[in-house]
């Protein structure tokens, strides 16, 4: 396991009462594109919140494809692109509105080319969110179901996966996400690679002392939930994983899971507990 710091310039608000689905912060899509690609290749947002994953891409010489589904959202992500970027930056991006439902389909064109898709696992609470207004101009994106199978279809092979989700509240109970997904991944024919820490709050060397995120605050009505204490996110799990160059055969299978978290590849770096060489 290794520890990212990914704190954000500005607070991110969480788009659901556990406070468990935040977005992609500007540092930790850096780091992820740095870490997973190599110039010129192809990386897909496939739920953009914002900009930070198509901008980080460009800005590492890689082609960039983001799946949105608020048109007022993919206006928004357009203009904080046209204002970052040169024009030529934006020759290789591509924003896509489709509908939650519709958002693989959208990018089956696709299919075998990209080598970093990043996803989101959200919690069931934000997929039953109901949608803004459409008299509100950013129209909050829907969330796309994430489904490994499908998503893996879109990778090339020793391409990567990096899922961002993080543990959450279920009633009284707390809910990891991350060992069942580690199951479909590996179904859907992935290699685990590493588990990820991506703190949200800086690190000063110092006590961290996060304040409450006030929309799970008004959410709660200023109450500690029954049962559980009130808390903030500090940080979110970021799972990559990868798609065997060859199709492993059965009797490599068991050497291969002993091994791939002990000395596991993004690309052609070597990456051993957050150290890359």
């Amino acid at each position: 396991m290794s520890v990212w710091l990914a704190a954000a310039d500005t607070g991110s608000v969480p788009a659901c009462p556990s406070g468990c689905c935040l977005p992609v912060s500007g540092p930790l899509a850096r780091q992820m594109v740095t870490a997973c690609t190599r110039l010129g290749d192809l990386v897909i947002d496939l739920d953009a919140a914002d900009h930070h994953v198509v901008s980080a891409a460009l800005t590492l010489g890689c082609h960039a494809t983001a799946i949105i589904t608020s048109p007022g959202l993919a206006g928004v992500i357009g203009k904080m692109l046209a204002t970052a970027h040169p024009d030529h930056d934006l020759e290789v991006a591509d924003l896509r509105l489709t509908g939650p439902d519709t958002a693989l389909t959208a990018v089956e064109d696709l299919a075998g080319l990209a080598a970093l898709v990043v996803a989101k696992h959200t919690c069931p609470q934000e997929r039953r969110q109901p949608t803004r207004s459409s008299a509100d101009p950013l129209q909050h994106n829907q969330p796309i179901a994430l489904d490994v199978a499908k998503v893996t279809a879109l990778l090339k092979p020793g391409g990567h996966l990096a899922v961002v989700t993080a543990l959450r509240r279920s009633g009284r109970h707390a809910v990891d996400p991350v060992p069942n997904l580690i199951i479909e991944a590996r179904r859907a024919g992935l290699v685990y690679l590493q588990h990820i820490v991506a703190l949200r709050v800086p690190a000063r060397g110092a006590p961290i002392e996060p304040t409450l995120f006030c929309g799970v605050r008004s959410r709660t009505h200023g109450q500690e939930p029954a049962g559980m204490p009130a808390s903030t996110r500090v940080h979110s799990d970021l799972l990559i994983f990868t798609k065997p160059r060859t199709e492993p055969s059965a009797t490599s299978h068991a050497s291969t899971a002993s091994t791939q978290t002990d000395d596991p590849v993004l690309g052609e770096q070597t990456w051993v507990e957050g150290k890359q060489a």
